[in-house]
Formats: C-alpha cells, sequence, structure tokens
C-alpha cells in the first residue's frame, strides 16, 4: 500500500481522503487504524518536522549573511590593496604619530592661547590639513582592522552553518527511524520488504551450499566411474 506522508488539501473543494494520484493520506490511515502508538508517532514526527523547519529558516539567513560579509570581505581586500601600492614604502605610515602630535599641540594652543582671529583661522587651517594627511595615513590601518572583523564574522557564520547541518543529520536520522516505526506500527512500507530479504538471505545462502557439494558429488562420482 502507498502512503503520503501528509495530507492533500485544495480550496474550493471537498476534502477527499486520497490525493490526485488516489495515495490514501497518512493522517486518514492513521485514523482509520485506531492505533495510539501510530498516532504519536505521528505527533512527535510532526514535532521534529516544525524543528527542522526552523533550522532550515535559521540557516538559510546565516547563509545569506554569510554571502553579503564575503561579498564585503572581498571589495576591502581590493581597497587595502590599492592603499597599500599607493604607499609602498610606508611613509604615510611613519607620519600618523607625527601628525596626531602636531594636531595635539594645535588644538591645545587654540584652546587656551589668547590668539586674534587671523591667527586662529591659520591654526584651524592646519588642523584641517594635518586631519586629512592623518585620516589617508590611517586609511589602510582601519581598512585592516575591518578586514579582520570581517574575517571574525565570517567564521562564526561558517561554524553556525556547520553547526546546523550537524542538527538536520539528527534531526532526519530521527525522522527515517520514525517513519519506519509508524509503517511498521500501521503495517505497511518497505520494513516488511526488508525483513522478508533478510529472511530470504540465509535460504540462499544454504541453497547455494547445497548446490556445491551436489555439484562436488558429482564431480567425485564421475571420477570413480571413469577408474
Amino acid at each position: 500500500m502507498m502512503v503520503n506522508n501528509g495530507e492533500h488539501k485544495q480550496a474550493g473543494k471537498p476534502r477527499s481522503d486520497k490525493d490526485d494520484s488516489g495515495v490514501q493520506s497518512l493522517n486518514t490511515l492513521i485514523k482509520e487504524s485506531n492505533n495510539p502508538q501510530a498516532a504519536q508517532l505521528k505527533k512527535e514526527i510532526d514535532d521534529l518536522r516544525k524543528e527542522r523547519s526552523k533550522l532550515i529558516t535559521r540557516i538559510k539567513e546565516s547563509r545569506r549573511r554569510l554571502g553579503y560579509k564575503e561579498a564585503e570581505s572581498t571589495a576591502i581586500e581590493r581597497l587595502l590593496t590599492m592603499r597599500k601600492n599607493e604607499d609602498k614604502d610606508g611613509a604615510k605610515r611613519r607620519r600618523i604619530g607625527y601628525l596626531k602630535r602636531m594636531k595635539a599641540k594645535l588644538e591645545f594652543r587654540i584652546s587656551t592661547e589668547a590668539s586674534s582671529l587671523t591667527q586662529e583661522k591659520d591654526i584651524i587651517r592646519k588642523i584641517n590639513e594635518i586631519n586629512g594627511e592623518l585620516g589617508e595615513a590611517l586609511a589602510a590601518a582601519r581598512l585592516e582592522r575591518k578586514t579582520e572583523f570581517i574575517k571574525k564574522d565570517i567564521e562564526d557564520y561558517r561554524n553556525n552553518i556547520m553547526e546546523i547541518n550537524t542538527k538536520l543529520q539528527e534531526l532526519d536520522t530521527r525522522l527515517d527511524a520514525m517513519y519506519v516505526g509508524l509503517r511498521k506500527a500501521l503495517g505497511i512500507g518497505s520494513w516488511q520488504n526488508k525483513q522478508q530479504q533478510q529472511q530470504q538471505k540465509p535460504r540462499k545462502s544454504q541453497q547455494s551450499r547445497v548446490q556445491e557439494i551436489n555439484l562436488e558429488d558429482i564431480a567425485v562420482i564421475k571420477k570413480k566411474d571413469a577408474k
């Protein structure tokens, strides 16, 4: 008997105990069997399927975020390479400390010393120039730090996906076993065929051994007759 693992419903049509292919639904079989063990197994299966559905939603979201982070990482790596090529000798990086000290001095001066409007404007202009140069010098270092953060995110997402995959495999194994138990409880399914195959295997091996013995006996008899 063929079994459908879910109910078939169509809007606007009366509910049927069979799907379009004429296969009786699993819920109908359980209901008609009045088997409490089968009903309990079906409930546990439904609960596991809901849990599996949630895990699939989570893994899809993790994969989506992973793809975004990988694309972001690629873009930043290219930009970082460009920045490093612009400062191959490292001159800009070596000026970072000097520029920070100069900026601190000018900011201290403008906040503590009495200056004319012209002098104050000149100090502000110098600070802005230092900020621009400092920004360029720090760009590569900032990109490197950002790259490290993104790599950490990528690693976390990959680990998360692996963990969810492991849980899904465990759930699938449990579901397979439960479906076998459900078919067995209902007296249907491939488990009967497997049992029959297992029972037939010893018989076949016994028959082959008997055949081998008979062939050997025949060979001995033929030799005796030849003498």
